[in-house]
């Protein structure tokens, strides 16, 4: 095995130079960017380290003796002192050497594992790198991040891209993986019935008294509030403040039987559903949500999540509530996070469907189908104040806890 070090201005140069020197079959052990003025100076040159498999019995043939080399006594003596390897018998030197290259290898294996103990890219530009670890400072999954920097290491010129560029494609790709906010239809006729679930504290409330006026002051639409979390001593009270103030129906239910017939009151319009915050590991309190849910003729189902919710703990929520058929996602509270990445990884890893997004506890504050675009700007950016720009604009009509 032959190993050199090749050094040149871009990593293209370097792999020139090893393509030319080793041929087709070297294998880069090593990369690494030399900088002018530490980790965040500009890139001054590419030092590749490479090998190749070379023949061994070229190397320890004995060339034939000629003639002229040759004298009465024997061979002419060599000039240079005997040593132990020289000595040594070709196939002693081919142990020798085979047991080298297996302790070389053993080494190369145990670097490895240590390069990917330190980073799980690989050998990618330090560019790369940093903008993988800035998408898992903003929550996203490991494997969803390695896959986005996979996939910009393979586009053309990839290794050359400055940060500014490599922000501009992960912006890019983000956007045709998160899927485009699908805000709630009305039926041309008869009620239209959406129940929204959560944790406690997922801002399901707020939610509902965002899409509340969204649809009667924005569309013009007729809108029901039905209520059945009474576990709160303040929660009825807030939704009927809310419905005075926007002048709707409000309905508050202790029991199954109560929604149903509460819904069969309601012969026309968008009828909305608060429920309790539910614990994903109660299988008690999912069971009660379950008698709900059959007791409503619902048309969706909507998960209300808060924007800093780690990707594990919405997986989980979506799993406990599989066997509701959630229809979409609702995004909440990203005022309150500069790391959405959770959330964006379980929508994106789940293939479930977004419905809007909101900023701020005003209502309607910052309000509004969910935007791709928007979405990765928080990913690509410090702020996340800016991501659901409202479609129409309005006083608050007050503020929801």
């Amino acid at each position: 095995m032959v190993i050199k070090k090749f050094i040149a201005p871009t990593m293209t140069e370097a792999l020139a130079k090893v393509k030319s020197e080793l041929g087709e079959q070297a294998v880069i052990l090593k990369t690494r960017m030399n900088r002018k003025g530490g980790a965040s100076g500009d890139c001054k040159s590419v030092e590749v380290t490479a090998a190749v498999e070379r023949e061994l019995k070229a190397r320890f043939d004995i060339p034939e003796q000629t003639p002229a080399e040759t004298t009465k006594s024997g061979p002419i003596a060599q000039s240079e002192p005997e040593t132990e390897s020289s000595r040594m018998l070709p196939s002693e030197k081919l142990d020798s050497l085979v047991q080298e290259i297996s302790e070389f290898k053993k080494t190369l294996d145990e670097n490895s594992r240590q390069a990917r103990a330190q980073s799980f890219f690989g050998s990618f530009s330090a560019n790369m790198l940093e903008a993988g670890r800035k998408l898992i400072d903003k929550n996203l999954t490991e494997d969803l991040a390695f896959a986005i920097i996979s996939r910009l290491a393979q586009s053309e010129n990839a290794l050359n891209l400055d940060k500014a560029e490599i922000q501009a494609r992960i912006h890019q790709t983000l956007c045709s993986m998160i899927p485009a906010g699908e805000p709630i239809e009305l039926k041309s006729s008869g009620p239209t019935v959406v129940m929204f679930v959560g944790t406690t504290g997922s801002g399901k409330s707020s939610a509902i008294a965002r899409v509340a006026t969204h649809h009667k002051v924005g569309q013009g639409e007729k809108v029901a509030i039905i209520t059945t979390d009474n576990f709160r001593a303040d929660s009825s009270q807030q939704i009927k403040s809310f419905c005075r103030i926007l002048g709707c129906p409000c309905g508050i239910v202790y029991t199954p039987e109560e929604l149903s017939m509460a819904i069969k009151s309601q012969p026309e319009g968008l009828i909305l559903i608060d429920t309790p915050g539910i614990n994903p590991l109660d299988a008690k309190e999912i069971g009660e949500l379950h008698t709900l849910i059959r007791s409503a003729k619902l048309h969706e189902i909507q998960l209300v999540v808060s924007a800093s919710m780690p990707a594990a703990d919405v997986t989980k929520m979506i799993a406990a509530f599989q066997e509701f058929s959630i229809d979409k996602i609702l995004i909440t509270k990203l005022d309150e996070t500069t790391a959405p990445g959770g959330v964006i990884s379980a929508v994106i890893s789940s293939g479930k469907r977004l419905s809007y997004t909101s900023c701020s506890r005003e209502i309607p504050g910052q309000f509004g189908v969910a935007i791709p675009e928007s979405l990765a700007d928080a990913m690509t950016t410090n702020d996340s104040t800016e991501i659901a720009k409202p479609k129409w604009e309005m006083e608050a009509v007050g503020i929801w806890q």
